[in-house]
């Protein structure tokens, strides 16, 4: 019984271990650039924000972010939402990876709630 305890820990428990108001929430990932690139999610985001507030549970994670959350290892950036429905759409978009992780609400509006970058201007237009 005690081996089995000292066995490491998924990383999705190890993001519990933040607010207690952590809860189940869904996660797409993707390499960096690959959802926030041309700019669709940043104004995605922008309109979800302003039909249902400021704190809409729809955030992008920065791949800092995704690794600090131990959400994956580097190179890859992330979008969490309340709603399962939001992620399949999202994944359906722009490819990726899909996964359920337990993450606080509270700690994403404080650390994530920055828009996506902004895309490269094109030169010319």
């Amino acid at each position: 019984m005690i081996a089995k305890l000292l066995q490491p820990q998924p990383a999705t428990l190890i993001a519990m271990t933040t607010p207690t108001d952590s809860r189940l929430l869904h996660v797409l990932l993707a390499p960096e650039g690959q959802l926030s690139g041309d700019g669709q999610l940043r104004e995605l985001i922008t309109e979800r924000r302003e039909r249902r507030g400021p704190d809409a549970p729809l955030w992008h994670l920065s791949p800092e972010l995704v690794r600090e959350l131990f959400l994956a290892s580097g190179g890859q950036e992330a979008v969490v939402a309340e709603d399962e429905a939001v992620i399949t759409w999202l994944h359906l978009r722009f490819g990726g990876r899909t996964k359920t992780a337990v993450l606080s609400p509270e700690l994403l509006r404080q650390r994530a709630s920055a828009l996506p970058p902004r895309p490269p201007s094109v030169e010319g237009h």
